[in-house]
């Protein structure tokens, strides 16, 4: 049974998690490196974490450190919540300190369990660790003030999950019994290239560009993105997403622009009114949402289009300005099948067989 559960990410997901898990009855670890001391000390000075909209109440976690050592030795499952640019440098920092039978579940997953994977390879590893990755977060949220976080809709606890090799997904369950209610996907690329936030994100990120740039923190995304040309746009996005997904034979989960109409129809939704009212940004064009969802998701999609010998011409339009405007090369240097370590020659039903 797990009882200890380390929370790696002082944002505002991991300040949840571990306010949320340390209410449930678990002994949490909140860890980040010193770049992150200033939040982690005001959740010390400050007694706990606040946590106000959807989601109510205030938790100590047992221990808020910058200790790698400490925080991870002992912990049974490690929760992984950062931003996939940090992926690499939170395997290279945990690798030295990990121990037999350990659970790492990384949400949002953007594919990390490769890379996780491949840095503990590199660095010899021997403790047999679990990789698990999820599609999205936890819950939307933000840190509204410090040691405070104001979330947007309720913690979810259910969805899909996908280990690293597969066979290891029914194991994983088995161990988080009685932490998550998660279920079986298929395998680490379902969820990946189901990734809700390549829909709502890329596309309507992009088109408010200029407004973005002169607004800069008086922006809320999901208030001013969401006209009737971007949604003509995101829509023939999906659309493409769900031919290669369909094509790649992966299992479909349904209209991901769910959120769009909730937002657009808040009398019919109260629940997402604060949702709508308090999940504000991106402040500017050097974001996650650009930078995961550009480089992770929809140059998955993509790469997966190709080895199918499809096309993608919407996608792959708004991941070459996203490029241009962040000097990054989503297209050919994000989480495509070649960079994950699938040489070209190999079909997609090979790759497929070899989760």
């Amino acid at each position: 049974m797990i009882e200890r559960i380390t929370v790696i990410g002082a944002g505002a997901t991991g300040h949840t998690v571990s306010a949320v898990m340390t209410m449930r009855g678990f002994e949490v670890t909140l860890y980040d490196d010193e770049r992150f001391a200033r939040q982690l000390a005001a959740v010390r000075e400050l007694g706990g974490i606040q946590l106000r909209g959807r989601l109510r109440g205030c938790a100590a976690p047992a221990r808020v450190t910058s200790d790698t050592a400490s925080a991870i030795r002992g912990a049974q499952a490690i929760f992984v919540h950062v931003p996939a640019d940090r992926h690499e440098e939170i395997a290279r920092s945990i690798a030295p300190y990990l121990e037999e039978g350990q659970h790492i579940l990384i949400i949002p997953g953007n594919l990390g369990s490769f890379i996780f994977r491949r840095v503990f390879q590199e660095m010899g590893v021997t403790a047999k660790v679990t990789l698990t990755e999820k599609d999205g977060n936890f819950c939307p949220c933000r840190l509204s003030a410090p040691a405070e976080v104001t979330v947007g809709l309720p913690l979810s606890l259910k969805g899909q999950v996908y280990s690293l090799p597969a066979s290891d997904t029914e194991i994983v369950l088995r161990e988080l019994e009685g932490v998550v209610e998660y279920s079986a996907g298929q395998n680490v690329f379902e969820g990946a290239i189901n990734a809700g936030n390549v829909i709502n994100h890329v596309a309507s990120t992009i088109l408010s560009a200029a407004e973005i740039d002169h607004k800069g923190n008086q922006y809320s995304l999901f208030k001013y993105a969401f006209t009737p040309s971007a949604v003509h746009c995101i829509g023939k996005i999906a659309a493409e997403r769900k031919a290669v997904i369909e094509a790649a034979g992966l299992p479909f989960h349904g209209d991901p622009m769910g959120t769009i109409h909730k937002i657009h129809h808040l009398d019919e939704y109260p629940e997402f009114r604060a949702f709508y009212e308090y999940m504000d940004g991106p402040y500017a064009l050097d974001h996650r949402y650009l930078h995961e969802d550009c480089g992770c998701g929809g140059a998955f999609a993509l790469s997966v289009a190709r080895r199918l010998g499809m096309e993608m011409p919407v996608l792959e339009a708004f991941l070459g300005v996203a490029g241009a405007i962040n000097d990054r090369d989503y297209i050919h240097g994000g989480r495509t099948l070649e960079n994950l370590g699938f040489a070209a020659e190999m079909t997609l039903p090979e790759i497929i067989a070899a989760l």
